[in-house]
């Protein structure tokens, strides 16, 4: 499966090829002539808008808007020539325009979530924005100096005003491709890192992407409320019975289910043989002593198949909320101190380090 790099250029190259073939026949076609190219020309003026933005959208694997879809469609049929519902000059200059407009803008709210991922998402958002007002200050211009109806007047537009708006075109498509290929370089590079970030064996993120999200954190960007330590117990025991091959069943499996019990809460990470870390974003951070049970029990329930049937598997779990101004390194800590007496309390147990009247207590929770 190609990556989101990958799908991004593809839709890049396409949106280019349209917008070379609609820059053609506009460049190219006598204004007073066949309708039907004009027509082409204004329908493959939609289409390339539609395409960059899905391009921009494919970096983060989503879609343009039905929408936005929908509208390019009918605006391509609205302006049909010859038909009982085609628009007069002045009426379809400013209705290409606008539509023009609101197809780019459909995508705003989608790029907007992903924003402050990098700086690279800040410039295409502002990009993409800049190119939604370029074509909303050229439909309030079109609807100040309307198309006429005669030959004169249509050829006057022409060669005044759509020149502007071609050159306009030109410059607001090279920006777009030239942000474009620095979103998709960028995101190849961090592609390389991210690869560098994850434990083959499960998946999930290894002890340097753990660091890295630790690093952002404590410059500042504080998005982690509580930290969770997970350790399989007795794992030795798996490996002795059932060889290094189960153990790694085993551990594939308990990544998996952490992975999705975690999706939307927080980062799981494996920093340790059978040792897991899990970093519960701020907004549910209260939440985490449920989880935590949670995430014992779905561990105590894996059910395996073939010669690891009769395996068994449980963990000791431990957590902090971080308090004040604690780092998340100071809360692992805690988190440690926890696991470590669950591990005492017996094993298959979760612990939490808390505060109560300022002091620090451990407390069993299951």
């Amino acid at each position: 499966m190609p990556s989101a790099g990958i799908v991004s250029a593809r839709w890049a190259a396409l949106g280019f090829f349209v917008a070379f073939t609609s820059i053609l026949v506009d460049g190219y076609r006598d204004p007073t002539g066949s309708e039907w190219l004009g027509w082409y020309a204004v329908a493959t003026h939609y289409l390339p808008l539609l395409i960059m933005t899905q391009a921009f959208l494919s970096r983060h694997g989503r879609k343009t808007t039905n929408f936005a879809i929908a509208l390019t469609i009918f605006a391509a049929i609205y302006v049909m020539p010859g038909m009982a519902w085609t628009p007069p000059n002045w009426l379809r200059g400013v209705f290409v325009q606008g539509a023009c407009a609101t197809i780019i803008a459909a995508a705003l709210p989608q790029l907007w979530q992903y924003r402050k991922k990098s700086l690279v998402d800040v410039i295409a958002f502002f990009t993409i924005l800049a190119a939604a007002l370029s074509y909303l200050g050229r439909t309030i211009a079109v609807g100040l100096n309307p198309i006429g109806e005669t030959r004169d007047e249509m050829i006057a537009f022409y060669e005044g005003l759509n020149l502007i708006f071609q050159s306009a075109s030109a410059l607001m498509g090279m920006s777009l491709g030239i942000v474009l290929v620095m979103t998709i370089g960028y995101d190849m590079v961090r592609g390389r890192m991210e690869e560098g970030e994850i434990d083959p064996l499960t998946m999930l993120g290894n002890r340097r992407k753990l660091d890295r999200k630790i690093a952002l954190d404590k410059a500042g960007r504080r998005s982690f409320g509580a930290v969770m330590v997970i350790d399989l117990d007795h794992f030795k025991r798996i490996n002795d019975r059932f060889g290094h091959d189960g153990g790694d069943d085993v551990l594939r499996a308990v990544g998996k289910r952490l992975s999705s019990l975690f999706d939307g809460f927080g980062y799981v990470f494996r920093v340790g043989g059978e040792e897991f870390v899990v970093l519960i974003d701020e907004q549910h951070a209260r939440g985490v002593s449920s989880l935590a049970l949670s995430a014992r029990k779905a561990i105590s329930e894996l059910k395996f198949e073939g010669y690891l049937s009769r395996a068994k598997v449980t963990a000791s779990v431990g957590f902090h909320v971080r308090v004040g101004k604690d780092g998340v390194q100071d809360a692992m800590q805690c988190a440690d101190q926890a696991l470590y007496c669950a591990k005492n309390d017996g094993r298959d147990r979760v612990v939490g380090a808390v505060y109560e009247r300022g002091l620090q207590i451990m407390k069993a929770v299951a």
